[in-house]
């Protein structure tokens, strides 16, 4: 399982993002944060986060992976495209990105199943921690 956090400022227009890859016993098993500047929306945040934690899965070879993550729109796009016309360009990017991966599926969390994840993405610049990194385990705090 992957959860991706999403942590989104307006003011300075910066998506900090972090996933964590837990195996079918809960075990973590990687983790990873990044920044994106210049991100106008939280939607356009959310997608980066999708589609950067979809590649980083492929990158280590993860091939049977469920993403998690708060947001209703792009999973409703990926996952029913025909109930979400709106979103339908970021639907068929998303599943080009996610094909890439053998087995996969993405669905929507609230917050409390997802803040790990979230609390990654967020020590970017809570904690001014802008250095993109991938480390095995947990986070150590």
């Amino acid at each position: 399982k992957c959860n991706i956090g999403i942590s989104w400022s307006k003011a300075t227009c910066m998506a900090d993002l972090g996933w964590i890859v837990r195996n079918s016993e809960g075990q973590t098993l990687l983790h990873s944060r990044r920044a994106f500047n210049g991100v106008s929306s939280l939607l356009e945040a959310r997608r980066l986060g999708l589609i950067w934690s979809a590649e980083s899965m492929i990158s280590h070879r993860f091939q049977k992976v469920s993403f998690e993550l708060e947001d209703h729109e792009l999973v409703g796009s990926v996952n029913r495209p025909k109930a979400w016309p709106a979103f339908r360009g970021y639907g068929e990017e998303l599943r080009g990105v996610l094909n890439n991966v053998t087995d996969w599926m993405v669905s929507s969390v609230k917050r409390e199943a997802n803040k790990a994840a979230f609390m990654i993405a967020r020590s970017v610049t809570k904690e001014m921690r802008y250095q993109s990194y991938v480390a095995q385990g947990s986070p150590s705090w």
